[in-house]
């Protein structure tokens, strides 16, 4: 049975593109099927904007003092 994915982006709900997750070492990751953001798995089924940064992207804690 296939499971028919809303466009929920707007709610943090996510559908990954087909057959395009990686494995990050912790977690899947993809990017959204409807708005491209990069989005990262939590549970099966169950995906979110990526909350953690690209390396080498990390803010500077120096810089905001």
């Amino acid at each position: 049975m296939r499971r028919i994915y809303l466009p929920l982006c707007i709610f943090n709900r996510h559908a990954p593109t087909h057959n395009r997750a990686k494995w990050d070492g912790t977690h899947f990751t993809s990017k959204c099927r409807f708005c491209g953001k990069d989005i990262r798995r939590r549970e099966k089924g169950f995906w979110q904007k990526d909350w953690c940064p690209p390396e080498g992207h990390a803010p500077d804690p120096a810089a905001s003092s």
